[in-house]
């Protein structure tokens, strides 16, 4: 039998945020333990934070020695992510930013008008070298707009106080209730249908079936390319860790140099930082139905250079997007959705091969945090309730977030109860002896047994894991004091 192997690191570890940059946290106590990503998309340095710096993001932490696939997956469905072999679930009862977990059903894809233009633009490149005059909004500056709405609302209250008069706000009659324009236009057309004797929803019925043959999908816009256009982009999944994958080891590097200087201000990356957030792994290779799992590089290359690089994990059940660098110099394709619809379109033709892997996984969503509201523009998407595992309608969880208070920590399915975690004795650890029972690792090792703060970490990350993970051993140095 082949394992999972996780150990232990930290409970409610404090570290800066690295979404709102500890705006939204509190003053608490610093922490000398060391963190893993502090956010996706910020390389964590693994330092001490300095004397009183905020710490106010919140997660639990374990060190993946190797993982099995399956089991990843399952991980990912109560809420953790990876950076490198760092394992980390936020804790979004008390973080400053709750991060929940998001997908995509990608055979229930629809393109959006701006997500179209994006790869119109990216082709009219292509083929003549055209610049797109203005590219796609690909973050949702909801701050501004707050602000901007805020504003028009009080110049508008302002302008009406100064020019309103008793005759000039005369109130509508009770009985003539003001109609909206979709109903206005409803109405005209069940009459038109009512005067030419035709069933409305038949009618209806034919238009939508004509929207859903109109439909674009992302291949299509793919096989438009033709030998005479003036650049060739060439999208490669390439597994991490193979010969062709080195051969660009130093060019990718340099790209992600170049981004993090460019983009995330980082005057300073770190060759090592790289290869810990973005090259090691912990994922065993593995294969079903012609589809090869484990991490992979998404190389998109123009000309054959690498202009982008997108960092994913091919599961069982998905693809995991983990993050996405690519040359500043190109910003004007809009990279950023142009590579999330690729990777949606790699999805599904994984799905064609293995029908299970259906899902497109973007990380985390944050409702506070402008940057991240894009991910939600890929419809239709689901939110991972924190509390019961369960997947909610984005839609639906949108309205509760907007209601949300104190951190903005919502449980998506309230009437849904928490699943109850395996019993810790029948979970497997590490101890001198080798893989065996919790049960039978504390009567091994005596000193273990009443050691309280044990139980309490392993109570903690089973809690966290849930149950329905069946392969996993953890480690606790408590119960290996000889290594």
């Amino acid at each position: 039998m082949d394992w999972t192997i996780l150990e232990f690191m930290s409970t409610n570890n404090r570290s800066s945020c690295g979404y709102c940059k500890d705006v939204r946290g509190q003053d608490a106590p610093n922490s000398s333990e060391k963190v893993g990503e502090e956010a996706e998309g910020e390389e964590s340095s693994g330092e001490e934070q300095p004397e009183g710096r905020i710490q106010s993001s919140v997660t639990g932490g374990v060190w993946a020695h190797r993982m099995l696939v399956d089991d990843y997956a399952g991980l990912l469905d109560k809420g953790w992510r990876r950076s490198g072999k760092y394992l980390y679930k936020p804790n979004n009862k008390v973080t400053c930013c709750p991060q929940y977990t998001i997908r995509l059903d990608v055979t229930r894809f629809k393109m959006s008008r701006s997500q179209k233009r994006a790869m119109r633009q990216m082709n009219e490149f292509l083929a003549n070298d055209k610049r797109p005059v203005c590219g796609i909004k690909e973050e949702d500056p909801v701050e501004k707009k707050e602000q901007q709405a805020g504003a028009s609302s009080s110049s508008t209250k302002t302008s009406n106080k100064n020019l309103a008069s008793p005759d000039a706000k005369r109130a509508k009659p009770a009985d003539r209730p003001v109609l909206k324009k979709k109903e206005i236009r409803r109405s005209k057309f069940e009459e038109k249908c009512r005067k030419r004797n035709v069933d409305p929803e038949a009618i209806r019925a034919e238009r939508r079936q004509k929207d859903a043959d109109r439909q674009r999908t992302v291949r299509s816009y793919i096989d438009e390319a033709r030998p005479d256009w003036k650049h060739k982009l060439e999208v490669k999944l390439v597994t991490v860790g193979s010969p062709e994958y080195e051969q660009r080891l130093d060019e990718s590097y340099e790209l992600y140099k170049k981004y993090q200087q460019t983009i995330h201000k980082d005057k300073e990356p770190r060759l090592p930082g790289w290869r810990t957030f973005l090259c090691d792994s912990p994922l065993l290779k593995d294969t079903h139905g012609g589809v090869n799992f484990g991490a992979f590089h998404m190389w998109y290359l123009l000309d054959d250079k690498l202009i982008a690089v997108g960092v994913v994990d091919v599961l069982p059940r998905c693809l995991s997007a983990k993050y996405m660098y690519y040359d500043p110099d190109y910003s004007f394709l809009s990279l950023g959705t142009y590579t999330a619809l690729r990777e949606i379109e790699q999805t599904q033709q994984l799905h064609t091969k293995w029908p299970p892997l259906k899902y497109y996984y973007m990380g985390f969503y944050i409702h506070s945090c402008p940057k991240m509201r894009y991910k939600a523009k890929f419809r239709p998407s689901e939110l991972l309730c924190d509390k019961s595992f369960e997947w909610a309608d984005y839609e639906i969880c949108r309205e509760l977030l907007d209601k949300a208070e104190d951190n903005g920590y919502v449980e998506f399915c309230p009437n849904s109860d928490r699943p109850t975690p395996p019993r810790l004795e029948n979970l497997y650890v590490m101890a001198p002896g080798g893989i065996q029972t919790f049960a039978s690792a504390l009567r091994e090792v005596p000193s273990a047994v009443d050691n309280q703060e044990l139980r309490r970490n392993f109570e903690y990350v089973a809690d966290l894991v849930g149950p329905d993970v069946p392969n996993l051993v953890f480690y606790f140095s408590a119960l290996n004091p000889d290594d």
